[in-house]
């Protein structure tokens, strides 16, 4: 009878806060009904509190939560491995919404749409990827494909993979960004030695080479100005 009970109780519990953030939005609820919401679609039943209260007092706040290692999540009694991988991938989701959005609209006749583009794709990230961004002759972007993630060798990409980016995107023009999570937009040696690698490779596959933006902790860094273009404060 207990059981029965304990479920109808967190099932009105979930219902209610469901109508709250309907109502008022998420951004009004306390930062512990914020992780407990987000454990709703990890956890499909059961009491969310308590991990929610766990996972705050370990990270210290929602979007470190969903920024931790899967290692350090699943320290964390009550998250499993497939309850950590889910979690990593809101923040995914997140992205990919975002710049869905953008892509659509996004349109660099002035050169800032591209910082703009490349800082909410990469400011935020927790490790080193590397895109390739198309772009047609009316300078819309109309692709984007990540061609490495971690630990990124950029000389390692093929002429195939930029072939088949442009055979499937059209593509008259690209950029390239990555990113150095935690540290200086500021371009190593092997950065300035890929760029020219890539940029000649574009050239080769006849397509025009816009720029390569890195994105670091304290600004935005292009390589076709050789200078930082954008201060983080």
């Amino acid at each position: 009878m207990k059981n029965v009970e304990d479920k109808n109780m967190h099932a009105g519990h979930r219902g209610r806060l469901l109508e709250t953030v309907c109502r008022a939005g998420l951004d009004t609820l306390s930062e512990i009904q914020q992780m407990e919401f987000i454990l709703f679609y990890i956890f499909p039943r059961g009491d969310t509190n308590p991990l929610a209260h766990r996972l705050l007092d370990k990270f210290g706040n929602v979007a470190s939560v969903l920024e931790a290692d899967e290692n350090e999540l699943t320290s964390v009694y009550g998250v499993g491995e497939r309850a950590a991988k889910m979690l990593k991938q809101l923040v995914e989701i997140f992205f990919v919404y975002t710049t869905c959005k953008r892509t659509k609209r996004e349109n660099l006749e002035e050169y800032t749409g591209i910082y703009d583009y490349c800082e909410q794709l990469l400011r935020f990230k927790t490790v080193e990827e590397l895109y390739i961004v198309g772009v047609d002759c009316m300078k819309n972007i109309i692709g984007r494909r990540k061609l490495a993630s971690g630990s990124i060798n950029m000389v390692g990409i093929t002429p195939l993979q930029i072939s088949n980016f442009l055979a499937s995107t059209k593509a008259a023009m690209v950029f390239i960004t990555h990113n150095h999570p935690g540290g200086a937009a500021t371009p190593s040696g092997q950065d300035k030695s890929a760029t020219e690698y890539l940029s000649n490779l574009c050239a080769t596959l006849g397509v025009t080479f816009i720029d390569h933006i890195l994105i670091g902790e304290d600004g935005v860094y292009s390589f076709t100005y050789h200078s930082k273009v954008r201060e983080f404060f």
